[in-house]
C-alpha cells in the first residue's frame, strides 16, 4: 500500500508539473521585450505560477503518502 501510495503521488506530482511547464506565462510577440516593467511582470507572473503550481503538485501527494504511510504503520 505505501508503494502504491507513492507512485501515485509521484505520477501525481509528475501530471502537475507538465501541466504548468505548457502553461508558463509567455511574452507576446506584440509587446517589447526591453522594457523593464514589461519583464518585471513577466516574471511575477512566472514566480505565481510556479508558487501555485508547486502547491498543487506538493499538497495532495503529501497527503495522499501520510495516508498511505497511516494505513500501513505496525501494530
Amino acid at each position: 500500500m505505501r508503494v502504491l501510495t507513492m507512485l501515485v503521488a509521484l505520477a501525481w506530482m509528475a501530471a502537475v508539473v507538465w501541466y504548468g511547464w505548457i502553461g508558463l506565462p509567455q511574452l507576446p510577440l506584440d509587446v517589447s521585450a526591453s522594457d523593464p516593467a514589461t519583464i518585471d511582470a513577466l516574471n511575477a507572473a512566472r514566480m505565481k505560477h510556479g508558487l501555485v503550481f508547486g502547491a498543487i503538485a506538493l499538497l495532495p501527494a503529501l497527503i495522499v503518502a501520510t495516508i498511505g504511510r497511516w494505513l500501513t504503520r505496525g501494530p
